[in-house]
């Protein structure tokens, strides 16, 4: 089942957040482009952008847009059967025959524009992960924004200078792979239940500027 069908779930696309909304120095709720949202708790989850949003509240918070170019093969299905990792790049099998390949690491702020350089850098990686690939089309070829951190450690808990502000952004390059267990922590930290893990790490206290 999809979010926006899930049960008591509103999904309000093309909908920014203008500011927060504070009541005694408590997050309240947010300001949007189509009027005030009230919320006994405000989760920011805005990727590379998270930063920007809680700047306004005069917090800094350490997570920069870092640049990732990928390209896309199409290959025959049984072309590869297993992810392939060296040297800091990666080819990847989907179902269809298509092959990923990543990606860069380029710190130039919310410029997502691929280019001819990267192109090349990533065909000479993917033929020398694959030298067969030297004979396949790139179909494909996009860039997309990480959240960077310091030591790539997401910041998961409340923000302590503004209570009822959660932060679970800055995960770089790991957000698919620790979105369960970060979505989990944060649920426990909101609800008082026992964590699954030790929240300190993952702590804002003491990480925000």
């Amino acid at each position: 089942m999809s979010l926006a069908d899930s049960s008591g779930v509103q999904v309000l696309e093309h909908c920014a957040v203008s500011s927060f909304l504070l009541n005694g120095g408590r997050v309240t709720g947010v300001m949007t482009t189509a009027g005030s949202i009230q919320a006994d708790h405000v989760v920011l989850a805005a990727g590379a952008w998270s930063g920007e949003l809680l700047a306004p509240l005069g917090i800094h918070l350490p997570v920069e847009p870092v640049k990732g170019q990928m390209i896309l093969y199409k290959c025959a299905e049984d072309f590869l059967p297993a992810m392939v990792l060296a040297k800091g790049r990666y080819a990847i099998p989907r179902k269809d025959g298509h092959i990923l390949v990543g990606s860069t690491l380029e710190h130039v702020g919310f410029d997502k524009t691929p280019t001819e350089e990267a192109l090349v850098s990533l065909k000479a990686s993917a033929e020398e992960l694959l030298p067969a690939l030297a004979d396949a089309e790139v179909v494909g070829h996009w860039a997309g924004l990480r959240p960077g951190s310091p030591e790539g450690i997401p910041f998961i808990g409340e923000v302590p200078q503004y209570p009822g502000l959660w932060l679970n952004c800055g995960h770089y390059r790991n957000g698919l792979v620790l979105a369960p267990a970060s979505c989990e922590l944060l649920k426990n930290l909101m609800l008082g239940e026992t964590p699954i893990v030790d929240p300190a790490p993952y702590s804002p206290a003491g990480r925000l500027g």
